[in-house]
């Protein structure tokens, strides 16, 4: 069965003449991504297509992450999605061809019509639907994302003529630079919303670490300390630690947590440097931060604080024993151990026996529902009770600890 290919002047001379405000309407959507759905409104009118859709896909182009269409039913587009996206005749050669353009399914692929229309992929869905022809390619590529724009003609419509397929693809340089946009302002609104939370969690200095272990962000404290602590170097998206276990360790845990497998994974790390007191790395995962609609999925992003001895934190006693329900003397000793303490020299400090101060550190890991000391630092430090850093005021110690 064939179909015909129809005169492209009337469609030519429509698509030119509302091509001005096309452009408009796509570079509205860098700051909106609302805005495609638009976007692929007016592209289908300029066109004279039947349907558009532009789909978000993982770095295979195996699995659609988001979407957006028009002129395609919910139910049939979710069957698209979940099923018959990778069943498309079309698909394994689209994956060879070079990204930036729009190939035409009738002139550029080697599955031609009469092949097509024995499918699975025509019969079980798109002949339903009076879909026969189309444009499709892949508009955007990185390390993690691949999207694709695709539209769509009825038989009665005919194939798109080789002029007015060329025509559109003057277009894609811009869809390619407005998605690129829109992945950098994308980003940028993560990462503000992670530092927020990050700053707001504790009044350590931390870095921003990617699931993938690359830095993306060091706050103004953690790159002086950086700079007077050797062995350890920030550099681009790199933190860098001489000590070349600690630096697997710390990359393990930080790809552990970003991958959701917190279970069995020690919070603390200790960093040894030259001619100073040994920081300890506080590995914590953040909540993704994502943004309305879900065009890109949140990036996973994990904290490492990094509490320096020298420095003096404040933990408010008080509030610990408040927020978790903690004698005052398991506060102390909560609080004690949390910037680094021994049992030993807390008890020789407060006059108490070293069995004292480990039967209130048992009691108080109990109460913060932790089995391990480590994991005790990891929630007192990250709790409101951290008021500040101190550099001059000298740790204040209970005198009982009853």
């Amino acid at each position: 069965m064939d179909r015909k290919i129809m005169s492209d002047n009337p469609t030519f001379l429509n698509y030119v003449q509302k091509l001005p405000d096309l452009l408009e309407q796509l570079y509205n959507t860098p700051a909106d991504v609302g805005q495609w759905h638009g976007f692929l409104e007016k592209l289908t009118d300029a066109t004279g297509s039947r349907s558009a859709r532009l789909l978000v896909m993982d770095k295979e182009a195996k699995r659609v992450h988001y979407s957006d269409k028009v002129n395609i039913d919910d139910d049939q587009h979710r069957d698209y999605v979940n099923h018959f996206v990778n069943l498309c005749p079309w698909r394994p050669e689209l994956a060879l061809k070079a990204p930036g353009r729009l190939y035409n399914t009738y002139h550029d692929f080697s599955c031609k019509q009469d092949r097509f229309y024995q499918t699975e992929f025509f019969n079980d869905w798109a002949r339903h639907l009076d879909i026969e022809h189309g444009l499709c390619g892949t508009v955007y590529h990185d390390t993690r994302y691949t999207v694709q724009l695709l539209v769509q003609r009825t038989g009665g419509q005919g194939a798109f003529p080789k002029t007015l397929t060329a025509q559109i693809n003057r277009l894609i340089p811009h869809v390619q630079q407005v998605l690129h946009l829109n992945r950098a302002l994308t980003l940028q609104q993560q990462q503000n919303l992670s530092v927020l939370q990050a700053a707001e969690r504790t009044f350590m200095p931390f870095l921003l670490m990617s699931g993938q272990g690359e830095l993306i962000y060091a706050c103004p404290r953690a790159e002086r300390l950086a700079d007077g602590c050797s062995g350890m170097t920030l550099n681009g998206q790199q933190l860098t630690l001489q000590c070349q276990r600690t630096q697997n360790q710390l990359l393990n845990r930080v790809r552990g947590l970003a991958a959701g497998m917190a279970a069995g994974v020690e919070p603390v790390l200790v960093f040894s440097s030259e001619k100073r007191a040994p920081l300890r790395l506080l590995v914590e995962p953040m909540e993704m931060p994502g943004v309305s609609p879900v065009f890109w999925a949140g990036e996973a992003t994990v904290a490492v604080y990094i509490q320096d001895p020298e420095e003096h934190l404040d933990i408010d006693h008080e509030l610990l024993a408040r927020l978790f329900g903690l004698t005052p003397a398991e506060s102390r000793v909560g609080a004690w151990i949390a910037k680094g303490g021994e049992t030993a020299q807390f008890a020789e400090l407060n006059d108490v026996s070293v069995h004292t101060v480990r039967t209130q550190l048992k009691s108080a890991m109990a109460k913060l529902r932790v089995r391990r000391q480590a994991e005790l630092v990891g929630v007192v430090l990250c709790s409101a009770a951290v008021r500040c850093i101190n550099r001059n005021q000298a740790p204040i110690l209970g005198a009982d600890a009853g």
